[in-house]
């Protein structure tokens, strides 16, 4: 009996008990209704048990026994006090170990990425003649369609290289993406320029004139204003810095896949704190993109033009859905800002 009795909890007394019953039955069926509720099979066969031998207690022997749990409570208090302060300190040397470990496998992730940059760039190396012949014809290309599409052969070959050199013979699927993305990133480090201002002096005057722009502007704009009709109860989190933050590192970045990123990124992050803001309900296009408009108009990134058609023409091709879904947004919301006018 003190097993179950120790650790049932009392949630109260039936109102019709059974007056041949002592309370401790009483409160042993509640228990039993309980598990049957639960289909704890093991509880309802050990409180049935407990039942038939409380049941041929008198009232005095029943306060006996409880006056006995009582003082068995009593006596452990201090080894349960002693219990706790045990479970607490081996929790928090938990939480310790586990940042631990998190750090340990940064570290590793790391160090696996630096020794797979060296391998590729041994691999480069061994190239570097094909690489300057890619670069000498990818200069003189003028149609973007073609331009893409040398991108994307050369790219090609040079994963068929990879795949057959020793060194590689044994890495993983995974060792083999991150060495895919160091060559994509190499490359396109390379022919940046090119690649990122086929126009030359035409792209860079065109993305001045729209930053030019956007700073006008960034000075009359707030987050209530009219042309952008940003919902009420999203309002409390303006202006959004950490977003404003995650487009505004867009130019660290050669390759149009983590151009990219760096866009999904702001656009996670906006979601985020509109969710925050209004847990009653998700947020739909239409709350989003005039938030998107206005994080952009106050980070005003850098050659955002160019940025916008460099990840069309090099990485259109290989947008996944959710990847589609955002870039859309993203440019309907560049082309809205080409469209306000300052003045008004």
């Amino acid at each position: 009996a003190r097993p179950v009795l120790s650790h049932s909890t009392r949630n109260g007394l039936p109102d019709h008990t059974d007056p041949e019953d002592n309370e401790i039955v009483c409160f042993l069926k509640v228990q039993l209704a309980e598990a049957i509720n639960l289909q704890d099979k093991n509880l309802m066969a050990q409180l049935q048990e407990t039942m038939r031998c409380v049941g041929r207690f008198d009232n005095r022997t029943c306060r006996k026994l409880l006056a006995s749990i009582a003082e068995d409570y009593r006596k452990r208090a201090p080894y349960f006090t002693y219990l706790t302060r045990c479970r607490q300190g081996l929790q928090t040397t938990q939480a310790h170990l586990e940042r631990l470990l998190q750090r340990v496998l940064r570290d590793k992730e790391v160090a696996n990425h630096y020794f797979t940059t060296v391998c590729v760039r041994l691999l480069l190396e061994s190239k570097e003649s094909k690489i300057r012949e890619f670069i000498q014809d990818f200069q003189k290309l003028t149609a973007a369609d073609d331009k893409t599409a040398q991108v994307e052969d050369f790219l090609q070959f040079l994963y068929g290289v990879m795949a057959q050199d020793v060194i590689w013979q044994n890495a993983s699927e995974e060792q083999l993406q991150d060495a895919q993305l160091v060559i994509e990133r190499s490359v396109m480090n390379r022919i940046f320029k090119l690649a990122f201002y086929p126009n030359q002096d035409g792209d860079i005057l065109r993305d001045q004139l729209l930053h030019d722009h956007i700073q006008r502007l960034s000075k009359v704009v707030t987050a209530n204003h009219k042309a952008l009709q940003i919902p009420e109860v999203y309002l409390r989190e303006a202006p959004w810095p950490s977003a404003q933050a995650e487009i505004c590192t867009i130019s660290a970045y050669k390759t149009p896949r983590d151009k990219l990123q760096c866009v999904l990124r702001m656009c996670s992050t906006i979601m985020n704190l509109l969710s925050l803001a209004n847990e009653d309900s998700v947020p739909g296009a239409d709350d989003f993109v005039p938030v998107l408009v206005f994080v952009l108009i106050k980070a005003n990134p850098p050659c955002l033009l160019s940025t916008v058609q460099y990840i069309s023409s090099f990485y259109a091709n290989s947008l996944t859905g959710e990847e589609s879904y955002w870039w859309m947004q993203f440019t309907a919301a560049v082309e809205f800002i080409k469209t306000i006018d300052e003045r008004k």
